[in-house]
């Protein structure tokens, strides 16, 4: 499988900067949730190119993203491989 950019919402949510959402290079791959008040990334369109990790991490300062396979995430949604569904 590959990496994925993971939020942690609670960090995010608390900050609130936004500068993810602009300098991801992918379109439509970190959006802002006004429910949450937190940015997502949009798993099928994460490149793992990490700018995202360097952003929030050393230019914001608020260590919200990071890198996880994509079977640990821990957001609720299905993987087929093979014609079989992994939870």
């Amino acid at each position: 499988m590959y990496y994925i950019a993971s939020v942690d919402k609670d960090i995010c949510s608390a900050k609130n900067c936004h500068l993810c959402t602009q300098y991801c290079p992918e379109a439509n791959c970190i959006n802002y949730s006004e429910l949450d008040k937190s940015a997502y990334v949009s798993v099928d369109r994460c490149k793992a190119c990490e700018i995202c990790i360097y952003i929030c991490s050393e230019i914001a300062k608020n260590n919200a993203i990071s890198m996880k396979w994509i079977e640990d995430l821990d957001e609720g949604f299905v993987i087929k491989k093979s014609g079989v569904v992994i939870r």
